[in-house]
């Protein structure tokens, strides 16, 4: 099961209500990365798709795709504001997914809202 927190759902239906489409929700989608796992977009979509699974939480919509969910087992959907920047992250408290590649530890397997590797994040099989 993926989780959102709090403040991801605070931040969704904010970012929503500014782009003027209130009712809608997030999508997120995982397509292949090669030798560092999975890549994973995260975008606006105005409903959920035949068979997606629907995340709600404080009015918060998510849409995701079967096979995305289930790549995505375990893992929590986060809202992030440092000074690297803002976005929503994808984070496995408990540990990254078989298969997330290249040994990379959890706290580095946090792709942000653009497309972005799971993997090694820092290094390791030459992603970045």
């Amino acid at each position: 099961m993926i989780t959102l927190t709090d403040v991801a759902a605070d931040k969704i239906k904010e970012l929503l209500k500014a782009e003027g489409t209130p009712d809608h929700g997030l999508r997120v989608h995982a397509s292949d990365g090669g030798c560092c796992g999975p890549s994973y977009e995260i975008m606006i979509d105005d409903k959920a798709g035949d068979g997606d699974i629907v995340l709600e939480k404080n009015g918060a919509k998510v849409f995701v795709d079967a096979s995305t969910a289930k790549a995505l087992e375990g893992a929590e959907i986060s809202f992030m504001n440092d000074e690297r920047g803002e976005g929503f992250v994808l984070g496995f408290p408990n540990g990254t997914p078989q298969g997330g590649g290249c040994g990379c530890g959890g706290e580095e397997s946090k792709p942000k809202t653009k497309p972005s590797n799971s993997g090694c994040g820092t290094g390791g099989c030459g992603c970045s």
